[in-house]
């Protein structure tokens, strides 16, 4: 076989080579197009079935850079047979990684969560740390609800999803902090609840700084008097949230509720406390507001007389942050504010409001206050003993009696 005839076998060899290769090269999906980036997970059970919908980002050239969110849903026995049935139907594998929040509806919260969780949270290619919250409607409804609010509006899910943040209903129940709580000797945790709302649409365009790019033209006179009868759905969270026990909802708790608790919360360090009708030499059936800052709650803990005794101490450091008085005549009003019966107002305010919290925990037998750890940590022997001795360990808050001591400082 001489050279000449060898190179052109190469060459042919070669091009076919290529031939068979540039179909795959040209025609190969991208992995955006492979993968479908998910931002947010809803969960609602429907009969026996459970309901998972996905809200997916979808890039799209815009001056904004925003990008558009589509919401896609299928039921199944489980979470991993919906998630499944999701990704047949829009031909794309979910990627989990960027979901930074779970909605859970009202009717899945009925019954234990974990178990239906716990292949998310066991799931390699999704990160612990998305928040979770209930919400008394479907969550597939809050998720398309979301979808329709523009990336700068007020009311979208990232910002509400932080409302009252530095609070104790806010401390933003992950997917790993619902399973530590679940697996904690209390099993209770405390978990964020939104809703919807409707709204005028000329509340809606108030909530978008400046977002709207319609031109006068597309704006007349009949389209004014369509958008002044009609009324949209934005998302709402007024603080409220739900207690589980065991994975389960037992309680739905108001933003008001909820705050009760923050003067037995360690973690809480700022807040605000509201004394109605206050009267003195300078004021007249006066509201004040004073804002707290240095929050410190600190514990003893004995058991006398087959009753759990919790002595707290609270400290803070107080500012007056609004005065509204009857009659408008405020005088040296701050110089003058910590007298000893304002102080006395304060300390019956704070009392009431524990004493609310411990009555709502005994209600619905639950521990968010933190009384078993409380009492094992000082106690640990006496502490075990005493639960023995109960006929159901877990009715243990039922004899639970709080005092407490307030020291407030004023800060000018």
């Amino acid at each position: 076989m001489n050279k000449a005839l060898k190179y052109k076998i190469v060459a042919w060899l070669v091009a076919l080579f290529l031939a068979f290769l540039l179909p795959q090269g040209i025609y190969k999906q991208s992995q955006i197009q492979q993968i479908a980036i998910v931002s947010g997970i809803g969960i609602d059970k429907v009969g026996e079935q459970l309901e998972v919908s996905v809200s997916v980002l979808v890039p799209e050239p815009s001056s904004s850079y925003a990008p558009k969110q589509t919401i896609s849903s299928a039921k199944g026995e489980n979470i991993a047979k919906a998630i499944n049935a999701i990704e047949i139907k829009i031909g794309q594998e979910l990627g989990l990684a960027h979901c930074y929040i779970i909605i859970l509806g009202d009717e899945f919260t009925q019954t234990d969560v974990t178990k239906d969780l716990d292949y998310l949270m066991r799931s390699n290619i999704m990160g612990n740390n998305s928040a979770i919250l209930h919400t008394d409607k479907k969550a597939k409804e809050i998720l398309e609800v979301n979808s329709s609010l523009s990336e700068n509006n007020i009311n979208n899910l990232q910002n509400i999803a932080k409302f009252n943040q530095e609070h104790y209903n806010s401390s933003n129940t992950t997917l790993i902090g619902l399973f530590n709580d679940y697996l904690s000797e209390t099993h209770c945790s405390v978990m964020g609840s939104i809703s919807l709302e409707e709204i005028s649409n000329s509340q809606n365009s108030s909530q978008n700084e400046g977002n709207n790019t319609s031109s006068p033209s597309e704006s007349g006179s009949s389209q004014n008097k369509q958008d002044n009868s009609q009324s949209k759905k934005t998302l709402s969270n007024k603080g409220d949230a739900i207690i589980l026990k065991n994975g389960r909802k037992i309680a739905k708790l108001t933003n008001e509720e909820i705050g009760y608790f923050a003067w037995l919360d360690t973690k809480s360090q700022s807040g605000y406390l509201s004394i109605e009708n206050y009267s003195n030499q300078n004021l007249q059936n006066a509201n004040i507001t004073l804002k707290l800052k240095n929050e410190k709650s600190t514990f003893d803990a004995s058991i006398i007389n087959n009753s759990l005794v919790l002595k707290t101490s609270i400290s803070f450091e107080c500012f007056v942050d609004n005065i509204i008085n009857e009659n408008d005549n405020i005088r040296s009003i701050h110089n003058n504010m910590l007298t000893d019966d304002f102080k006395q107002k304060v300390q019956e305010k704070i009392y009431d409001e524990i004493q609310q919290a411990l009555t709502i925990s005994k209600e619905n037998n639950f521990d968010i206050i933190g009384v078993f750890n409380i009492f094992n940590n000082k106690l640990n022997k006496s502490w075990k003993n005493y639960l023995m001795s109960l006929e159901n360990p877990d009715d243990y808050m039922q004899n639970l009696l709080i005092t407490i001591d307030v020291k407030m400082t004023s800060k000018y």
